[in-house]
């Protein structure tokens, strides 16, 4: 069937709108159907279409919290900072990010600025800190991001952040002055309040470590488990905003420990449930992102199918219902094997979820059916790829999930057989014989289309075997490959007998040379081989001189010769072995 086109406002109706992982997402997708509309060459397509309306949506979501930072980056009139930057550092104040960009002025009546950098005497080579101590220096080169695809699309507002930036300055002086009150008369609450309210004014902003550095600094002056739990979703959410995935497994353990007080206290369990009963499957859900971001894949899947269906939108600022039942369906399909697929996705408590994604229900309905060339189809070229690519933790493991799905498809649809066409495999899969024939000879060794090593149930094991002339895939049966098992242990104990005696001779015809005081000499001038005593002058086996060096240089000689090639076999011991013994590839 076709794809139906892309509901960009359905889309971005699943997440809190004045959140920042609307704004990301609406921004990844503005540059993804641009790009899209550069290779297709589609100048005023769907593509196009969306792009603009993605673009529009992100500046009134910046204009509306007042996110003039990031739409200066948007433009390529400030310095970019990296997500993954370490959250240690701190970032710095509204005031610093100001002075440090460079100034946007835009061009007589063009949709792009001209860039003119601000001279600032503090661009040295490190940037003070408030409080003392120093931050790493900041690249100070201008980027330009996508070649400015928002310029292409709307026009430059020079009065949206020169009033931002006055109103974003007076705010935060008076915010400043509030959490100074607070803290000159020592009021607890009145200083965690102030600190959340900064908080919440830098995260508008944009300003996602400062943000976090506030919050983290809220931390000390909790009072009770329900500002615990506060705390706990804004680190979880800010950590996530910046992918960092170490602070946000830190989270995630640190509030097991101190907010739950632990999975054996039900007293604390109960005011957890009390406070917010669906805590614990927000952070379930944040640690399944996490998972995923790292590539382990397995364990995002449990995580996520793990998560209560009664968590729907109440965690839109990060994941919405619809992104829980993509992630635990694909990631799933793509790690478990078909019995626990059905425990835990198809048949589990998860079933519910599908109901959201009716194409990857449909999908797991034909992996359940054992029909693996209509489920491959459905991930392949229906509307399920392209949400994938669209999802912004999604979309850079796509490929290897999709290869991951369809090795397991391989593996479960040769196991009833014992010899089965490569080119009748390769229609039901949708490629020709010579490919189905190195997927399967990757899989035969155990390795997947990434070399990476899988598991038992993504392998078709040693019994498989590829006839390249008929074009056939077959298994041995158990005694067969048990009587092969058999033949290579005695080949190994045959080599392991012949070097044994190379190296049970090889001491003793050292040991004779020695008592002989013969030594065989490396240089190629000499005859190759001498007595000691031949030398006159008391230079036997017990004379000094240079008795003792040279009893040294030919004794490590004499090793060299003799035990280099220990773990080599000769081609006639090879061939005696494999004769005489046994020949480990016959059937």
């Amino acid at each position: 069937p076709p794809c139906p086109a892309f509901d960009l406002q359905a889309y971005i109706s699943r997440y809190d709108p004045r959140s920042e992982t609307s704004l990301q997402r609406l921004l990844f997708l503005a540059h993804h159907f641009h790009e899209q509309r550069l290779v297709g060459g589609d100048g005023g397509g769907p593509s196009a279409t969306i792009a603009r309306r993605s673009f529009d949506l992100a500046v009134r979501h910046m204009k509306a919290t007042g996110n003039h930072r990031r739409y200066l980056e948007e433009y390529g009139a400030t310095v970019e900072s990296s997500p993954s930057e370490s959250l240690s550092c701190g970032g710095g104040g509204a005031d610093e990010d100001d002075d440090d960009s460079p100034e946007l002025v835009a061009g007589g009546g063009t949709s792009s600025p001209t860039l003119r950098p601000r001279s600032d005497s503090r661009s040295s080579s490190t940037t003070p800190r408030r409080g003392g101590g120093t931050t790493k220096p900041r690249n100070n080169t201008m980027t330009t991001k996508k070649h400015h695809a928002i310029s292409r699309y709307l026009d430059y507002d020079s009065e949206f952040v020169r009033s931002s930036r006055m109103a974003a300055r007076d705010r935060l002086a008076t915010m400043e002055g509030r959490l100074g009150t607070a803290q000159s008369h020592l009021m607890k609450e009145s200083i965690r309040t102030a600190l959340l309210a900064l908080a919440e004014f830098h995260r508008e902003r944009g300003e996602l470590r400062e943000a976090w550095r506030r919050v983290a600094r809220s931390r000390e002056y909790c009072a009770n488990g329900r500002q615990h739990i506060q705390v706990c979703l804004l680190l979880v959410e800010l950590s996530v905003d910046l992918r960092e995935w170490p602070s946000v497994r830190d989270t995630i353990s640190r509030a097991e420990h101190t907010v739950m007080g632990g999975t054996s206290s039900s007293d604390d369990n109960a005011a957890v449930d009390a406070h917010d009963p669906l805590f614990r499957q927000k952070l379930r859900a944040a640690l399944g992102l996490a998972h995923l971001a790292e590539g382990r894949y397995g364990d995002a899947a449990r995580t996520f199918a793990s998560v209560s269906t009664e968590l729907t939108d109440q965690f839109n600022g990060v994941v919405g219902a619809e992104d829980l039942a993509l992630y635990g369906s694909v990631l799933g399909l793509a790690t478990m094997d078909r019995k626990t697929l059905h425990e835990t996705v198809i048949d589990g408590v998860f079933k519910g979820r599908l109901e959201l994604v009716p194409t990857m229900r449909e999908a797991l309905c034909h992996y359940s059916r054992a029909e693996y060339g209509q489920c491959l189809s459905l991930l392949q070229h229906s509307s399920i790829r392209r949400d994938l690519l669209l999802d912004i933790h999604l979309h850079a493991h796509v490929p290897a999930l999709l290869d991951m799905i369809r090795d397991r498809c391989i593996v479960q649809y040769f196991r009833p057989y014992s010899s089965v066409s490569l080119e009748k495999m390769g229609r039901v899969f949708g490629c020709n014989a010579r490919e189905m024939e190195e997927v399967v000879a990757k899989l035969i060794s155990g390795t997947g289309s990434d070399g990476a090593e899988e598991d038992e149930g993504m392998s078709l094991g040693d019994g498989a075997r590829i006839n390249a002339l008929e074009k056939t895939l077959s298994v041995e049966g158990p005694r067969s490959v048990e009587r092969r098992a058999r033949r290579r242990a005695r080949v190994r104990a045959a080599k392991m007998g012949v070097v044994f005696a190379r190296n049970a001779e090889g001491m003793i015809m050292r040991v004779a040379c020695v008592e002989n005081g013969i030594a065989i000499q490396s240089d190629k001038r000499s005859s190759g081989w001498r007595t000691r005593s031949s030398g006159g002058g008391g230079r036997g086996r017990d004379g000094g001189g240079r008795h003792a060096g040279s009893g040294d240089r030919t004794g490590g000689t004499v090793d060299q010769l003799l035990f280099d090639s220990d773990d080599s076999i000769s081609g006639d011991d090879a061939m005696d072995i494999d004769n005489h013994i046994v020949n480990p590839n016959e059937f």
